[in-house]
C-alpha cells in the first residue's frame, strides 16, 4: 500500500537519500533536500508548499510536493488559467530502486485526491511542468487527464488539469481508499 506522510526529522533522512538513475538526473529539476528547503522558504513567504515522502509499506520510495498559487507568470498572460489560484505539482520522485513497481502512479492519484479536497482553498487547475524529453511522465501525466499547453520553459512543458473531482469519484466507484497520513 502506498501512503503519503509528513515529513518530520525522524524521516527527512531516508528522504533527502533517494536518488533517480543517472540517466533520469535531467528530468528532475531539483534535490530532494533543495525542494523541502523551497517549501519552507515558500511556507514562510506565505506560499503553501506540502512536501510529502511517499511510503510503500513501511520504506520511504519516493518524494513529492505541491504549491498553491497564482498563476500569473508573463508567459500565461493569454491563457485560460493566468491569474487564476491553482495547485502546482512542483516535485516528484521514485528512488531508483523502487521504480517500475507502479509506486509513482499511486502516489500521483493518491497526491491528486488531496488536491481534489482542495486543503489550501479553492482553485479551478492543477499544473506541472515535465521534461519535453520524458515520455514516461508525459503518458502518466496524460492518463490522468493532464494536457499539454504548448507553453515549454527550460525544456519543459506546461501541462494543465481541470479539477472536478473525477479521481476521487473514480477511486470511490472502485471501492478504493487513500490512505494520506498526515501525522
Amino acid at each position: 500500500m502506498i501512503e503519503l506522510r509528513k515529513i518530520t526529522g525522524d524521516n527527512i533522512d531516508e528522504v533527502i537519500a533517494l536518488e533517480v538513475e543517472k540517466n533520469q538526473e535531467d528530468f528532475i529539476e531539483t534535490t530532494n533536500l533543495r525542494s523541502f528547503a523551497d517549501a519552507h522558504m515558500m511556507n514562510a513567504d506565505g506560499i503553501p508548499a506540502t512536501p510529502l515522502a511517499i511510503y510503500a509499506d513501511e520504506s520511504a520510495v519516493g518524494f513529492l510536493m505541491y504549491i498553491y498559487d497564482t498563476l500569473d507568470h508573463e508567459s500565461f498572460e493569454n491563457e485560460i488559467f493566468y491569474g487564476k489560484k491553482s495547485y502546482f505539482i512542483w516535485h516528484i520522485m521514485i528512488d531508483k530502486r523502487y521504480q517500475g513497481k507502479g509506486y509513482g502512479k499511486l502516489a500521483f492519484e493518491k497526491m491528486l485526491m488531496d488536491i481534489e479536497t482542495m486543503p489550501e482553498g479553492e482553485a479551478e487547475y492543477v499544473v506541472l511542468f515535465y521534461r519535453t524529453s520524458n515520455v514516461i511522465a508525459k503518458s502518466l501525466y496524460a492518463s490522468f487527464g493532464f494536457v499539454d499547453t504548448g507553453i515549454i520553459q527550460d525544456h519543459s512543458m506546461l501541462a494543465i488539469k481541470k479539477l472536478d473531482g473525477k479521481i476521487t469519484e473514480s477511486l470511490e466507484s472502485q471501492g478504493k481508499k487513500c490512505k494520506l497520513s498526515m501525522s
